[in-house]
């Protein structure tokens, strides 16, 4: 009688361990990181986390790139392709995430802090934001079809639309103008240790002037034109004035 109970008994046992479990699904997703940001060549590893980590549909797992001609996804691992932009998705089930990929055609470093540069409007990044910090680029604009002003200037982001006084605060701006093939001109780079801004001119000497009158706005058009109005006066009694639309040509540095 001890035997056919304990028999039956590892039977139940047997029964109730080969019982099916219940569906657990997959019910949050992330990326890590959520925005990623390289350049061509560059291979970042992504982690993509599901929750709950013993979900039983994680054989439903799919991850890719929006566009397998900027990046590459292959086992955990997201390799730069081209500039461009693309997003990487990821989805099991009914649950999905993305995180947004940038691949910039080159960078520069100033201050020790590196900036992607977007090949498409020229914005520059700080390395890891999301949003534009900075730009640079170049205005050529023709007067009276004969003589051309080249404008060059580098600016905060968060400066477009607004206007600059130089005379109170330079804010890192850095300005060039040229005019007619550079031969007259000058830069506003850098300001005295009083704060004075000081204009390095067009020649490139020793020879320094001070700015007396120093205004400068920038306008985003779109499509790469811009609206440049400035007014400067310098101590040499040198002035320049523009209120003129240009289409920008970006470079890095």
């Amino acid at each position: 009688m001890k035997r056919i109970f304990n028999l039956i008994f590892l039977l139940f046992v047997v029964a109730a361990c080969t019982k099916p479990q219940p569906e657990l699904p997959v019910n949050k997703m992330e990326i890590d990181p959520a925005s990623i940001q390289f350049f061509p060549g560059d291979v970042q590893e992504v982690n993509v986390l599901c929750y709950p980590e013993h979900a039983t549909n994680l054989d439903q797992l799919v991850v890719f790139v929006s566009n397998t001609n900027v990046a590459d996804f292959q086992n955990g691992k997201l390799t730069a392709k081209a500039p461009g932009a693309a997003t990487l998705q990821a989805r099991c089930g009914d649950v999905s995430a993305q995180a947004r990929i940038t691949v910039y055609s080159g960078y520069f470093t100033k201050a020790d802090k590196k900036y992607g540069v977007d090949s498409a409007t020229g914005y520059l990044f700080t390395m890891g934001e999301s949003t534009p910090q900075e730009m640079q680029m170049t205005l050529t604009h023709t007067v009276n079809s004969e003589d051309t002003q080249s404008f060059w200037l580098h600016i905060k982001y968060s400066n477009l639309g607004k206007d600059i006084d130089f005379m109170k605060d330079m804010d890192e701006t850095m300005v060039s103008v040229q005019l007619n093939n550079n031969e007259d001109g000058y830069c506003i780079p850098y300001a005295q240790e009083d704060g004075t801004p000081v204009v390095k001119l067009a020649d490139w000497g020793d020879t320094d002037a001070t700015l007396t009158r120093g205004v400068l706005r920038v306008d985003d058009l779109g499509g790469s034109k811009f609206k440049v109005t400035a007014d400067f006066a310098l101590s040499n009694g040198y002035t320049f004035t523009a209120n003129w639309e240009g289409t920008a040509s970006m470079q890095k540095e």
